[in-house]
This record gives structure tokens, C-alpha cells and sequence, in this order.
């Protein structure tokens, strides 16, 4: 009787305290359940991936036993309240949405846990850690060589051009910066006059213009700071590359310095633009009939780069996305895991590919998807490429520098060297405040 009570006890404390259940469980077997009965509550962005999962949530429960309270919002006040919970240990959530931006800091803060251990016990086929691309599992799953969470929403630069318009000219797409700048030239003038310019992008401050601005200056040679977090925002190469940026306003519509994510889709979606320098995730906007006037007449290829001295180009596509991490304050971290494995499986990647594309090879060269997506073959030359932004905790606070040196010299406010060695100086205060600098 003894022995009853007490494993009773032990199960209890393993399944609502969070502990380890047996080590010998091998986590999405889903041949037995012995987290039923136990709700984890999980935090996901305000975006269409995250509301898709929903849908699929009863299907997970039945698998499991395991109920699932999501809660899906915007991006501030998802930044904000996660920030509130982990950081205060208040056991909120079972599963956080980190953007790749945050993991430096959620991972170096230690507010999530590495999950190599769980790894180790997960069903390998279902887990199947080598289908995710590994640049993208990287970026959004790892710090300091350890595996903190899996992809779950990922997006890349790239650039969206009129097949119709580009075959009517005989056009190809552009390969380096220079082409681009001369493509979007002869775009413009061959059909201004139809109210469709050369090119469109964002160009409106925030983080979108910085995000697009990234592109150039990653391939020009540029960065925000070196190795050793001295500032160099204002450096020749950087210079150049928003100098190269402003460029190309003459070639676009004429409010595209108002143009955020929405205004640059939109306008492309709707015929004004010939190109667009955008996130692959536009390209479900372009195929809907409802929306757009272009549907089967675009494609998403590789962005443009900058031709090195041996002849091959330089392509640094600005990375984005989000990974699924477990906080160490969780009460329910194996039910967390099992729940995390499963919303990424290959098994669920093509059921959620009508919402946004994941970051695996198995779903992204999946032919009846390529077929249907015309962004995952560019996304698949893409994601190799890509380069993430800085995933310091500092990251936030340059940013918004970096943005509004960016939108003084779009708008000719300031030259671009003044714009950027103001935003540089900044740069210097906020790392010197984080402590990266002397």
C-alpha cells in the first residue's frame, strides 16, 4: 500500500511539477500518454502559421492527452509580455515564441533551457533533426553550440519580379546590385507610363527598412560591428550601401518612403512595381485572386549581390524567423517538448504550408508544394546564404539607431556618411551600456 502511495505521489510531482517522467520514455512514440491530463500554456506571434496550428491542436491532444491553451499576440505585446514572465519566474509559459533576434538573450540570460538531453530521447523519425536546414535551425534554435529550440516560422530575402514583364523585354533577373540598379532603370522607363515602376521596397523607418537595408550592407562588406563589438555602422562599405539604397528611389513609386511591409506587398501585388525586394512571405499575397493582380505572372529568386575580385557574388540575404523554446521556469517542460517536436514535425510541415512555409528540405522540395508555392525554390537557394541580424540582448536598442540614421538619409534629411556616423556614436553608448565595450 506504501509503495502504491508513493509512485502515486512520484507521478504527480513528475507530471504537474515539470520533472523528468522516466528515462527510459522516448518522447513522440505516442504509443503511451503519460503527460494526459496535463494543459501547457504556449506563446506564439500574431502570425497566419501560429493561428493554422490551432486548428490542428485537438489532433495533438488526442495524440497526447496533453491540452494546449495558446496564446496568440501581436508582436509588442508578445515581446513584452514574454519578456515579463521569463525574466520574473513567474511559471506563465510552457513554450515560448522566440524571434531570432532574442535568442542571444534569451538563451545567454538562461530564461530557456537546452534541450540536448530531451533530444537524446525524442523518436528520432519524428524529430528528424537533419531535414531542418541547418543554417535555419541554427539562427533560430542555437547559441554557443547548444540546441536551445526548434524552427517554427522562418522567412528570407529575396527578390519578387514580373515574369510576364521580364519576358515581354526580354529580361532575366538581376545577379548583382549594379543589375538591379539598371534592370529597374529600363523597367521604369519602358512603363511609367502604365503606371508600373522599376521597383518597390520598404522604405518607411523601422524595422523593415533596416531589414532590406541589411541585404546591401552584408554584401558590400559592411557590418554592424566587429568581432571584438567595436561599432563600424559607419564604415566606407557601409556608407556605400545606403548610398546604393537611395539609389533606387527615383525608380519606385512615389510614396515608398511611407511604404512598410503591407504598402510594398500591396503595391507589387497590385501591378505598380515590376520588382520587389521583399520577404518570401509576400508571395502568398501575389497568388491570392482576391488581392492580386499578377497571380501566375511573379516569381521569388536569389536577392542581388555584390561581384567579388574573382569573378563569384556575394549574396547575404537577410535572415528572419522564430524558434520554439522551453523557459526554465516551466512546471511542465517534457509536456513543453513533446508539444514542440510535434508542431514541427515533418508530418505537420506540409498541413500548415497553406499558412507559411517551414524550414525543412523534406517540405520545401516536396514537388506538389514547389508546385503550388512558387517561393520555396528561391527559398531553398536562399536559406543557405542568409545572414541573421545581431542576436545580442543589445540588439533592440541599435536597431532603432540603425533606423533612424536609415529614414534621415532616405529622406534626405542627412547625408548618408552624417546619418551613420551619428548612429555609429550611439552604437558606441548603447554597447559600452550592455557591457560589450570598455
Amino acid at each position: 500500500m506504501r509503495k502504491w502511495i508513493l509512485a502515486t505521489l512520484i507521478f504527480s510531482l513528475v507530471v504537474g511539477g515539470g520533472l523528468v517522467f522516466a528515462e527510459d520514455y522516448t518522447f513522440a512514440t505516442y504509443n503511451t500518454k503519460p503527460f494526459e491530463g496535463t494543459s501547457i500554456n504556449v506563446a506564439l506571434v500574431a502570425e497566419p502559421r501560429s493561428d493554422a496550428l490551432r486548428e490542428f491542436l485537438p489532433e495533438f491532444e488526442e495524440l497526447t492527452g496533453i491540452k494546449v491553451n495558446l496564446d496568440i499576440l501581436p508582436y509588442p505585446t508578445l515581446q513584452e509580455k514574454q519578456a515579463v514572465a521569463v525574466t520574473q519566474g513567474t511559471g506563465t509559459y510552457d513554450v515560448v515564441h522566440v524571434d531570432c533576434v532574442w535568442v542571444g538573450q534569451y538563451a545567454g540570460e538562461g530564461w530557456v533551457i537546452p534541450v540536448e538531453e530531451f533530444i537524446e530521447r525524442t523518436n528520432p523519425e519524428i524529430l528528424a533533426l537533419d531535414d531542418f536546414i541547418p543554417s535555419v535551425l541554427e539562427e533560430q534554435g542555437m547559441w554557443e553550440g547548444k540546441i536551445y529550440g526548434l524552427p517554427f516560422i522562418q522567412a528570407v530575402f529575396g527578390l519578387h519580379y514580373r515574369t510576364d514583364i521580364f519576358d515581354e523585354l526580354g529580361l532575366t533577373p538581376p545577379n548583382t546590385w549594379e543589375e538591379l540598379f539598371s534592370t529597374a532603370q529600363i523597367l521604369n522607363e519602358s512603363l511609367k507610363d502604365q503606371g508600373i515602376y522599376g521597383i518597390t521596397f520598404t522604405g518607411k523607418r523601422g524595422v523593415q527598412l533596416q531589414c532590406t537595408y541589411d541585404n546591401m550592407l552584408w554584401s558590400f562588406g559592411g557590418d554592424w560591428y566587429d568581432e571584438n563589438y567595436h561599432p563600424t555602422i559607419n564604415s566606407p562599405e557601409a556608407v556605400a550601401a545606403l548610398d546604393y539604397f537611395k539609389s533606387l528611389i527615383p525608380f519606385a513609386p512615389p510614396g515608398v518612403l511611407t511604404y512598410d511591409w503591407d504598402e510594398s506587398a500591396n503595391a507589387f501585388a497590385q501591378g505598380k512595381a515590376a520588382m520587389n525586394l521583399q520577404w518570401q512571405n509576400a508571395a502568398p499575397l501575389c497568388q491570392d485572386p482576391s488581392k492580386s493582380q499578377i497571380v501566375g505572372k511573379f516569381n521569388f529568386t536569389l536577392i542581388p549581390g555584390k561581384e567579388q575580385p574573382d569573378g563569384n557574388i556575394l549574396r547575404t540575404p537577410t535572415f528572419g524567423g522564430w524558434g520554439l523554446m522551453i523557459p526554465k521556469d516551466s512546471r511542465n517542460k517534457e509536456a513543453a517538448w513533446e508539444f514542440i517536436v510535434w508542431a514541427t514535425s515533418p508530418e505537420m510541415e506540409p498541413k500548415l504550408a497553406y499558412a507559411q512555409p517551414g524550414a525543412r528540405y523534406s517540405s520545401l522540395q516536396d514537388p506538389e508544394l514547389s508546385a503550388k508555392f512558387v517561393e520555396y525554390e528561391g527559398m531553398l537557394k536562399s536559406l543557405p546564404l542568409a545572414k541573421g541580424r545581431p542576436r545580442i540582448a543589445a540588439y533592440s536598442e541599435l536597431a532603432d539607431a540603425l533606423e533612424v540614421a536609415l529614414s534621415e538619409a532616405m529622406v534626405g534629411m542627412k547625408d548618408s556618411q552624417t546619418a551613420l556616423d551619428e548612429a555609429n556614436a550611439r552604437f558606441e553608448e548603447i554597447l559600452k551600456r550592455w557591457g560589450y565595450l570598455n
